[in-house]
């Protein structure tokens, strides 16, 4: 945990905030830069952070009408060199001649003789370029990351009404969280006015949490320890906001805990809309990706057809040599383009206002996303899944959304990842999770109690050293040794209990 500092008003905090963040950014590059300073194309190709000589093997759409780019060593039958590029990476595609950098785009695959790139968007530089044109890949720097969170919070320092206006000054100590319902709405409860769970495995401390977490009306904070099942009761809190008919954004800092989300909610027949690039998605979670709705749209042979006019008229562009002929060419690329852009964004917007629960990761939700299609009312309830492992300025993409919040994590754990020593000790590591709990105390906060993970001495270490001895080990691991798993034999390492 981290030391706990002065409350500052939310101006002095935005202000701090700002440069923390500044002094973060410059700590990254100056990390990446001191790998490829100075450094030649044979140095940066050994790191695995720069793949040279290639060109265009295939262009094609895919991932769902994006535009996928498949580059292949220059020379013939050669091979990729070792490298450090995997799915998921942001990348830049440079000429390897000017050193001009044509697009940006997410890595879809890797192997020894190819790497597909998915494009951010159509790249007029790279559609131009003839198929033996050497080109290379850079692994970038996330400069987009930095740029959305510092536009969230010149939304906080402009909030004055809002849907999160209170919300926001509870956060920030203005004023007092309301609080909670004196009891469950009828439309969740049965005859006997207790909740109707969705899942009837719940133990007390999570069905607790579920309820806390729906009668509070601004603030709700649900501290999961490692195995208490934080994860189950967030997708709990969820179908049940959902079964009120409210309009749910759900975030979390990483793709993987998103994609976690997404995973049990779809499971459950909730109508989701995962946002975000779906490079970045896994397979399980792609069919729920915004592009692949759109793809299986009824309107979907439509986009594709303009696409493949977008496509013919690039193609005779790399041709025409008269210079009337290729400004005609240009216009009626740039008229196609705009009746794309027009049906996607009447798409998306259709498709975003008939979920009942939007998924993202926290820089997924900013201003500059899809999310700027819906009216600022749009949503009801804003829940930041793994709260404590987010630098709290990144939170306000999501949080200003809504006039609820409810917020998961584990405090105790590690903070948020920081590269600056300075930056991370001058309070860009304290969580916005830790800041509300130290700030508001426990009347904002329900904890998980009973833990499925670890044997009861394993436990008790970490009860007593963080959680003030609240933990219970369940009782179908509290005395569960390493022999009684399957293919582990019996020894005095194995079968002994040590107190």
């Amino acid at each position: 945990m981290t030391k706990e500092k002065a409350q500052l008003s939310r101006n002095d905090w935005i202000a701090l905030h700002c440069s923390l963040l500044e002094e973060e950014r410059k700590a990254e590059v100056s990390a990446a830069q001191s790998e490829v300073e100075g450094a030649s194309l044979k140095v940066l190709e050994a790191r695995g952070v720069v793949l040279g000589h290639l060109v265009i093997s295939e262009r094609s759409t895919g991932l769902y009408g994006r535009p996928m780019i498949t580059f292949v060593p220059a020379r013939k039958d050669a091979v990729l060199p070792a490298n450090n590029f995997s799915s998921g990476d942001i990348v830049g595609v440079c000429d390897s001649g000017s050193g001009q950098q044509c697009a940006t785009g997410v890595v879809k695959y890797v192997s020894q003789k190819n790497i597909q790139i998915v494009l951010d968007d159509d790249a007029d530089e790279l559609d131009s370029l003839s198929d033996d044109t050497q080109l290379r890949l850079n692994k970038l720097a996330n400069d987009v990351t930095y740029r959305r969170i510092k536009s969230g919070l010149t939304e906080l320092d402009k909030l004055i009404n809002g849907p999160a206006a209170h919300t926001v000054s509870v956060l920030f100590g203005e004023s007092p969280p309301r609080s909670a319902a004196p009891s469950l709405p009828p439309q969740l409860t049965g005859a006997d006015g207790k909740i109707q769970l969705f899942n009837k495995n719940l133990d007390n401390s999570q069905r607790e949490a579920v309820e806390f977490a729906i009668q509070r009306s601004d603030l709700a904070v649900v501290h999961g320890p490692p195995g208490t099942g934080k994860t189950t009761t967030i997708v709990e809190v969820i179908r049940q906001h959902v079964k009120l008919k409210s309009k749910v954004l759900a975030c979390a800092p990483s793709n993987l805990a998103v994609d976690n989300l997404v995973e049990r909610l779809a499971a459950a027949k909730v109508r989701v809309v995962r946002v975000g690039h779906p490079a970045r998605a896994t397979p399980l979670t792609q069919r729920y990706t915004l592009d692949c709705l759109m793809h299986h749209s009824d309107e979907s042979q439509l986009l594709k057809d303009i696409h493949r006019d977008i496509n013919d008229q690039l193609k005779q562009l790399k041709t025409a040599k008269d210079r009337g002929k290729r400004q005609h060419i240009r216009r009626e690329i740039k008229t196609f383009r705009k009746e794309l852009y027009e049906r996607e964004m009447r798409l998306t917007k259709q498709i975003l206002m008939t979920s009942d629960v939007i998924l993202a990761t926290l820089t997924s939700s900013s201003n500059d996303g899809p999310l700027k299609l819906l009216r600022e009312d749009f949503f009801d309830v804003v829940v930041i899944d793994e709260c404590s492992q987010a630098i709290e300025a990144a939170c306000y993409m999501s949080l200003l959304r809504a006039p609820k919040l409810i917020i998961a994590g584990d405090h105790c754990q590690l903070p948020p990842t920081i590269v600056s020593k300075e930056a991370a000790e001058k309070g860009l590591e304290l969580s916005l999770m830790e800041r509300v709990i130290n700030q508001c105390g426990e009347e904002v906060v329900r904890m998980l109690t009973v833990q499925y993970r670890m044997n009861t001495d394993i436990m008790q270490w970490a009860s007593t050293a963080m959680y003030q001895d609240r933990l219970v080990a369940h009782s179908s691991v509290a005395s569960h040794l390493l022999h009684q798993m399957q293919g582990v034999t019996t020894n005095e390492d194995t079968g002994t209990v040590h107190h």
